[in-house]
């Protein structure tokens, strides 16, 4: 998370890190903390934000685009993860959010199917034993059923956004903060791709993966790929994985993103340095043509990116 009052768009072509012209889409009038990101099917991106749970929708491809006000989610005052689960229909967690905790964990449905300018908006399950839910992906054998890391307790639950049910699905000292951790939070970012399901853990500083069966369940250990370089100044949050291509892309507060093949090596390919335009907590990809995009959810930038 981080307080940005201003969307901008920037291309790039990856393989050469050449930076292009940048223009400013939008500027809240007052600071808004941004969190996780969606793409609708039509490209706009739909916000979560830790403003009174509040959820946004900015389209990027319209003249003067304006962050437009979708709902501000019942019993929440911050929203985190967010997954869509069918087309134009999406999970979002949000929860009264307090120091490193949250209360009133709980699962809504945001479905703009039938009215694609006023959805239908439902709590579908509420989770009393979730301390700190945050990254959140749809199972790819049946995308209503969804699983949500708990930063805190080091756990996964697996949430069934039909019928409301909730379970964690599996616990993993490499899913929680270690115990002397200055900053609490351990699994963040949460990806399924390939029979696998991606995580960062931010206080240990690392991307991994552990494989999973159609259902959600772990079948093996965890795999650490990468460890952070320069610790001291980043860490990971949330990101993106390139089937097919062997590499993810991963938002590394404050100000870069990072390359990171399934071999480990990784590469600040956006930002870094002294550069404070690259704000990104927040990743999601775009493919046209065979073309990709890498979009900062978080600021509205898009990447052209040539995976290696």
């Amino acid at each position: 998370m981080r307080i940005i009052p201003t969307l901008s768009v920037l291309a790039i072509a990856v393989d050469r890190v050449v930076g292009l012209e940048t223009r400013e889409l939008f500027h809240f009038s007052t600071s808004v903390d941004i969190e996780n990101s969606a793409l609708r099917p039509d490209g706009s991106l739909l916000l979560t934000t830790f403003d009174q749970g509040r959820l946004y929708i900015l389209n990027p491809s319209v003249p003067n685009p304006e962050a437009e006000l979708v709902a501000a989610l019942p019993g929440a005052t911050a929203l985190c993860g967010i997954a869509a689960i069918d087309t134009d229909k999406f999970a979002v967690i949000g929860g009264i959010r307090g120091n490193y905790s949250y209360t009133n964990e709980t699962i809504y449905t945001v479905d703009f199917s039938t009215n694609p300018t006023n959805p239908t908006i439902k709590v579908v399950s509420q989770i009393p034993n979730a301390i700190m839910l945050n990254g959140m992906a749809a199972l790819p054998a049946h995308p209503h059923v969804v699983l949500a890391g708990d930063a805190r307790l080091g756990a996964v639950f697996r949430i069934d956004t039909d019928i409301g049910n909730a379970e964690i699905a599996f616990k993993d000292p490499l899913l929680a903060a270690p115990s002397n951790a200055s900053t609490p939070i351990g699994v963040n970012g949460l990806k399924i791709a390939g029979g696998y399901m991606y995580f960062t853990n931010t206080a240990r500083e690392v991307f991994a993966r552990v494989p999973i069966d159609g259902f959600g369940q772990k079948i093996c250990e965890i795999e650490v790929i990468a460890a952070l370089n320069d610790a001291d100044s980043y860490n990971w949050d949330d990101f993106v994985v390139l089937e097919g291509h062997d590499v993810a892309y991963l938002a590394q507060p404050d100000n870069a993103i990072a390359q990171v093949s399934l071999d480990g090596e990784q590469n600040i390919i956006v930002g870094g340095g002294d550069d404070h335009k690259t704000l990104s907590t927040s990743l999601l990809v775009e493919s046209v043509g065979g073309d990709y995009s890498l979009v900062n959810g978080l600021v509205g930038d898009s990447y052209c990116i040539t995976p290696p």
